[in-house]
């Protein structure tokens, strides 16, 4: 989903631009809110007399492979790894006896409800290949964005205002990526080096 927020972005989308943005917000509050409600569990687990517990964690954990097009994508990853270490510590805390039954309960809920939010923001968006001059304007594809999306702000859509990690405009070029990678960066593992970067072998 944040592949196609990601791509009309480019292609000079405000609104796109927008949501990302607030995707972005969002994550980053979502992350603060795992962060504390994590250091308040572990003040649980710490508060054990003269014992070190260790976090419940599988013994065959599963591996996913994840490929993404995006840094927001990447991103929601990262959260969800967060989270679950959190589960796994409120489970702790649960198992020795640190945490009642409600207590346990409420806390599980609240873990999980800014990830959900996190990924109900960008539904709001609508697809309609707007670009800013539509919007300025105000053509009629520019007048239904407004219609179904509410209006912008102005930093938005003066493109003053954009997500730290949004794609360049169209037209422009990306500065801050290098085009080829450094020569010295070579992978220690022969095997390595005869794969793509998607992880398919080279003819």
């Amino acid at each position: 989903m944040t592949r196609q927020l990601w791509t009309a972005a480019g292609n000079d989308d405000p609104y796109a631009d927008w949501w990302l943005l607030r995707v972005e917000q969002e994550t980053d509050a979502v992350r603060e809110q795992i962060q504390g409600l994590r250091q308040h569990i572990d003040r649980f687990l710490e508060g054990a007399p003269a014992m070190d517990i260790a976090l419940a964690h599988s013994l065959e954990p599963a591996v996913v492979e994840l490929s993404f097009g995006t840094p927001y994508a990447y991103q929601g990853a990262y959260l969800l790894a967060d989270l679950d270490e959190l589960v796994l510590a409120i489970m702790t805390a649960r198992f020795v006896g640190l945490m009642n039954r409600e207590t346990f309960e409420r806390h599980l809920e609240e873990s999980g409800r800014g990830v959900r939010r996190l990924f109900a923001t960008i539904q709001g968006y609508r697809h309609l290949a707007v670009t800013r001059d539509d919007v300025r304007q105000a053509t009629q594809k520019g007048q239904r964005a407004i219609e179904l999306m509410g209006e912008l702000p102005d930093e938005i859509l003066s493109g003053e205002l954009r997500a730290a990690h949004a794609p360049p405009l169209r037209g422009q070029a990306e500065t801050s990526v290098p085009e080829t990678a450094p020569e010295e960066t070579k992978p220690d593992n022969k095997d390595a080096a005869a794969e793509k970067p998607d992880g398919s072998e080279l003819d």
